[in-house]
Formats: C-alpha cells, sequence, structure tokens
C-alpha cells in the first residue's frame, strides 16, 4: 500500500519530532546536536514515522524532495524530511556554516565527506564515506564541512530527517573543472505546509 508523502500527510509525526528536539535547548537558546541524535533514535519506532516501503509504488517517479517540519513556531533550528529517489546523488555541498545532523528513517544512503577551504583559492579533499541505514546518523559541527549524499539502492526510495542549527536558506556546491574547484551558491528549496 502506497502513502502519499506530503507536508500535511507527515504533519502529526513533524510536530512531535520538533517537540523533542525542543528538549534538546538549554535555557541559553543553545541546541546540543549529539543530544538531538540520542533523541531522534525514538521517532523510527514511532507509527506515524514516515516509512520508505510505502513509498515503493512510487519509487520510480518520485522526484528529491525537501519538505520542511513546521508547527506555526518561531525556532533557531530548521528540521525537515528528505526523500531520496532510488540512485540519486547530491553534489558536493556545504550547509553554510551550519551545523547539521541526518537520520536516516529508510533506506541507505552514503555520505561522502570533505574539507572545503579557501586559501586563496578553493580547495576541497576528501575526509571518509560512510553508509547510513535505518535509525543511523552523520553528524557534522565542523567549520569547512561539505558532503555529497547518495541513495545506494537502485530501485527504493530513501527518506531522511535533517536538522540545521539555523535556517538553511542558502549553500554552496564545489564541482571540479580542469584543475581547480568552483563554487556555485545556490538558493536552498523546501516544500512547506499549508498552516
Amino acid at each position: 500500500m502506497s502513502q502519499l508523502l506530503t507536508a500535511s500527510s507527515i504533519a502529526p509525526w513533524g510536530k512531535r519530532v520538533l517537540a523533542l528536539i525542543d528538549t534538546c535547548i538549554d535555557r541559553t537558546g543553545s541546541i546540543d546536536p549529539a543530544k538531538v541524535c540520542e533523541r531522534l533514535a525514538q521517532t523510527i519506532r514511532w507509527p506515524d514515522s514516515p516509512r520508505a516501503p510505502k513509498l515503493l509504488a512510487d519509487a520510480a517517479t518520485m522526484q528529491y524532495r525537501r519538505i520542511a517540519l513546521d508547527d506555526g513556531k518561531p525556532r533557531n533550528y530548521e528540521a525537515l524530511v528528505i526523500a531520496w529517489p532510488p540512485r540519486h546523488v547530491t553534489p558536493i555541498h556545504d550547509h553554510d556554516g551550519l551545523w547539521g545532523l541526518e537520520f536516516i528513517l529508510g533506506g541507505a544512503l552514503q555520505v561522502d565527506a570533505f574539507q572545503v577551504s579557501e586559501n586563496p583559492a578553493v580547495s576541497v579533499e576528501s575526509m571518509d564515506r560512510t553508509v547510513v541505514g535505518i535509525g543511523d546518523h552523520v553528524l557534522f559541527t565542523q567549520a569547512g564541512y561539505a558532503h555529497q549524499c547518495r541513495n545506494l539502492s537502485r530501485n527504493s526510495v530513501a527518506l531522511s530527517l535533517h536538522v540545521y542549527g539555523g535556517e538553511l536558506n542558502s549553500y554552496r556546491s564545489f564541482h571540479r573543472e580542469l584543475d581547480r574547484w568552483l563554487a556555485q551558491r545556490h538558493a536552498t528549496v523546501r516544500e512547506t505546509s499549508d498552516i
């Protein structure tokens, strides 16, 4: 049985996720990203958690999607669900200096991490490769971090929950051209709910 993945269909679950993340904010308004990772582990067991197998019928036609979680309250972080079509791969990209985490709800992603520096030209150095599956996460807090993510499946959608230490409104992608790296700035696109 297929389930439609929309901001509205995941809204009840998303509101509970936001409330859970809010419990990781201290009195000064700071968030402990490691605590967020630890607490998110329980979300995959919630009955209303988005599941990749329910999207199997739509896998062949599904597009890469970023769906913002929202309950109408302003926050100093952003959370969203990303749907990864089969074999989808992102360019190498940064997160505009924000810390972030990717928590896998369904499927498996390969995450290739890079260190970006700009002294004086853009340099992109490979750091490591991680494969994360359901319940696993990748946390990044260091300056100059960039990564490339890939859905490893040829025929199944992967789903991940992303949390960033602020609103991610722009990012840079990095591309190798001849003997140098080029950076290109992009505006972030996300689907939002109708509340």
